[in-house]
């Protein structure tokens, strides 16, 4: 039988509806117990349970016996089983209770698999005027959701938002736990704040990622369009672990990332992976060179993308190239031009650096 059986055959012992054959079976498994896996109660525990129940029992040891008597020898050949039974009946229901336990215990967990870090969740969104609203991605794909200011904001699976019906006061506040991709409607008299774990982000109006690093615990916030910082929430520290009185933040621009470690709580600032045009609704302008120095089309790309370029030494800035860098990645267009003239870049912080000894 598999846990689920004996899940409801306890269960059905306990209400006294159990048939001889199963009553029979209950009280073989439990004589096969281990003893020593049993003793989770002491002796005191022992004769206190053993006078609860021994109403039941004593009622339980008489139908037992005109079960026996009813029953053929062939089919009992056991006459013991329900004497040595009933004198440990003590700690073989302790063994079905501690049974009945766990398999709840472990069932109400694997419903709830989120139930405790939910509970444990400090709440940092308030609505004195209104209602607050929770939402969770429950699906296996992207959840969009428009709040009362015509943002947006795109879930991922697994993650959850709480945020007011409607915004009212000086600033807009939501509370994320998980990852999501946000949209922003500008509003410079009403900022927006979400606050993820330990981090708020702030903005005025901007498109922006949040992520959440299950592994170590860190939290990622990369910029598409506009400018956002990001600091500390001190509210969200316990009491064992206080806050820093210095302010502890950072203002990224597009194509920035910051990532937190909450354990260290270092901010480390860097460059998206994938860089894309700092305003990707328009068109991208055709990028063909022709003998151009490197200079001037590292200004061309520090316009498309705002990211600073910057070179190690002037020789490499004069070096030339030709060719055709529309529709290809940053990164990819980098490796180019670096190839070309026989030098390399390097991502360093928010800038990309470009190393060679120069050209002739």
């Amino acid at each position: 039988m598999n846990n689920k059986e004996w899940h409801a055959l306890l269960l059905k012992y306990r209400e006294g509806k159990c048939t001889k054959e199963e009553l029979l079976k209950i009280h073989r498994w439990y004589d096969n117990l281990n003893a020593d896996s049993l003793a989770v109660l002491n002796e005191q525990e022992k004769r206190e349970m053993e006078q609860r129940m021994l109403g039941r029992l004593a009622g339980e040891t008489s139908l037992s016996e005109s079960y026996a008597t009813e029953m053929p020898a062939t089919e009992y050949a056991e006459p013991n089983v329900m004497r040595q039974w009933w004198q440990r009946a003590t700690v073989y229901m302790a063994a079905a209770a501690a049974v009945l336990l766990v398999i709840g215990f472990w069932a109400y967990l694997g419903k709830n698999p989120r139930k405790l870090d939910v509970m444990q969740e400090k709440m940092f969104v308030q609505a004195p005027n209104t209602h607050l609203i929770t939402e969770e991605n429950t699906t296996d794909g992207p959840k969009r959701l428009t709040l009362s200011d015509r943002s947006t904001v795109t879930l991922e699976p697994g993650a959850k938002i709480v945020f007011p019906a409607a915004f009212t006061g000086d600033k807009r506040t939501v509370q994320l736990t998980g990852n999501a991709f946000f949209e922003i409607t500008r509003n410079p008299d009403q900022p927006f704040l979400v606050y993820s774990g330990k981090i708020i982000t702030r903005v005025l109006g901007t498109s922006f990622r949040i992520k959440n690093n299950a592994k170590d615990k860190a939290l990622e916030v990369e910029v598409v369009t506009g400018k956002v910082s990001v600091f500390e929430n001190k509210e969200a520290f316990s009491e064992g672990e206080p806050a820093d009185n210095q302010d502890n933040g950072v203002v990224l621009t597009p194509n920035q990332r910051v990532t937190y470690f909450p354990e260290s709580r270092h901010l480390m600032t860097g460059l998206v992976p994938e860089p894309v045009r700092a305003s990707p609704t328009t068109e991208e302008a055709r990028m063909i060179f022709n003998d151009e120095k490197l200079q001037k089309i590292a200004e061309t790309l520090q316009e498309a993308y705002g990211i600073e370029i910057v070179f190690a030494n002037d020789r490499i800035a004069h070096c030339s190239f030709t060719g055709d860098l529309t529709d290809m990645q940053l990164y990819d267009k980098l490796a180019l031009i670096c190839k070309s003239n026989g030098a390399d870049y390097e991502v360093k912080g928010t800038r990309i650096l470009i190393n060679g000894h120069g050209c002739d």
